[in-house]
């Protein structure tokens, strides 16, 4: 996607900043040590001048010095794996073959339009196809979604990196970069310890302040600037860290929580081929199905509807037709595919309702980890990153929702009760009073619901 001159230097100022603001951080933390070590603990409390009449305080000077660097330690340990994790790995999408294809294309034509030659292509023969495959590319390989047995969408674009995301929470120049799966515990951790540091030095420097107006007449500039700071970044991280803690607990992000009360969630739920044919003998058509992997046709088609070029316009297309369960006929020879065909059912769900509820703690283990060490040391990633990429079930754990909606169609299988939590006897939360417009949205999409089941159910009557 081509992008304006206006977007492109937004972006380019976007990311220039981010890596500017943590060398400004780690200025003021330095600036805020000398102030603590220098001015307060040593000039102050282990030096007091004569004319104060102030007795040295040895014990108090210690325990204030080491309080503040053992919490700074962990501030800066946190901050580095933050910013480490946001630069090496930060979560993106990889790039499938179609993007080194079209790379490719651009290096040539602006190899030709240099040279001002016209060059004949002499790339064919080095691993680029019709269908776009690349022997360098990326570890993206589409059956990564369709071999799960259940599968959402949770990937956001990033416009700042101009890559797509996996569970992108924001873009964040304090930290330098989109905090997302991989750095959202970190960023937690990162906040969490910058309020303890900041409110330790409110404290101690408040104190120490007050007792100094009383002995002496001068105001010392270093002490007020660094519990002005202390108290601007406590406010920071304390709210930062709150409204994290809270997207940990739900199992959201800030993307997600911007329509959380009336986005809806198609899920995509494997069933076994026989409990496909037993639905479709019931003619039981309320429930859309979708069968993967596509046909190469159709992948061709979608790449070519969004603008996607190819190094051979001339070749031919694959010939087997996209395959449709609600009733279409394939009509292409035998089919190439080597991987083996799943069949899922879309399951809606409802206005809301979010297929990745845990449970408060459960929610709060999968993005901090299951001890107290794990919660407070920014050690080991979250289990979450752990979970997409080897659970053969699904990229994220899935709540009683799954289990729910599978249940409603008709296609749940033994043990989905246990394997989404969907126990009996679960107690059910009080839910707040729906406002006029939540209420409007949830009759809106029962009412969508209802014609739609209405007109199919018409359908098969006058068929």
């Amino acid at each position: 996607m081509a992008m304006g001159p206006g977007t492109a230097a937004n972006r380019a100022a976007n990311i220039w900043t981010a890596r500017i603001i943590p060398i400004l951080l780690l200025a003021i933390i330095g600036y805020a040590s000398y102030a603590v070590t220098k001015e307060e603990c040593i000039d102050y409390l282990l030096r007091p001048s004569a004319s104060s009449g102030l007795q040295p305080r040895t014990g108090t000077a210690i325990a204030i010095l080491t309080i503040f660097y053992i919490l700074l330690c962990l501030l800066l340990v946190s901050y580095a794996r933050l910013v480490s994790t946001i630069l090496l790995n930060p979560g993106v999408v990889p790039r499938g073959p179609q993007w080194y294809v079209e790379r490719n294309q651009r290096r040539k034509a602006e190899k030709r339009e240099s040279e001002k030659t016209v060059e004949e292509d002499t790339d064919s023969g080095q691993g680029v196809s019709a269908k776009g495959t690349l022997p360098d590319a990326e570890s993206y390989r589409v059956q990564d979604f369709w071999l799960k047995d259940v599968f959402v969408d949770r990937v956001h674009h990033c416009s700042e990196l101009n890559r797509c995301v996996y569970k992108m929470d924001h873009f964040c120049p304090w930290v330098g970069g989109v905090v997302s799966e991989t750095s959202f515990k970190f960023f937690i951790q990162f906040t969490f310890w910058t309020g303890v540091f900041c409110f330790f030095n409110v404290v101690h420097i408040s104190y120490f302040l007050r007792q100094r107006q009383r002995h002496f007449s001068d105001v010392n500039v270093h002490w007020i600037l660094a519990l002005a700071l202390s108290a601007l970044f406590l406010l920071f991280g304390m709210g930062m860290c709150g409204s994290s803690l809270e997207f940990a607990f739900r199992n959201t992000t800030t993307i997600d929580n911007y329509d959380r009360r009336s986005h809806v969630y198609y899920i995509a739920v494997h069933v076994p081929y026989t409990t496909f044919e037993r639905l479709t003998q019931a003619q039981r058509d309320s429930i859309r199905w979708i069968t993967y992997p596509r046909p190469p046709s159709e992948q061709l088609h979608l790449l070519e509807d969004n603008g996607a070029n190819y190094p051979q316009p001339g070749s031919e297309m694959p010939t087997q037709q996209p395959q449709d369960l609600n009733g279409a006929q394939q009509t292409s020879a035998a089919p190439t595919h080597t991987q083996p065909q799943r069949t899922f059912a879309i399951l809606e769900a409802e206005p809301g309702a979010n297929p990745y509820d845990l449970g408060l703690f459960n929610n709060f283990k999968t993005v901090m980890g299951n001890s107290v060490l794990e919660w407070l040391s920014p050690i080991h990633h979250s289990p979450c990153t752990q979970q997409r990429p080897r659970s053969p079930q699904s990229s994220y754990k899935m709540g009683p929702l799954v289990y729910k909606l599978k249940k409603r169609a008709g296609i749940a299988e033994g043990g989905d009760r246990q394997r989404y939590g969907g126990s009996k006897g679960r107690r059910k939360r009080r839910r707040k009073p729906a406002s006029p417009t939540e209420t409007a949205r949830h009759e809106e999409w029962h009412g969508r619901r209802e014609s739609r089941s209405t007109g199919e159910s018409t359908s098969q009557a006058s068929g």
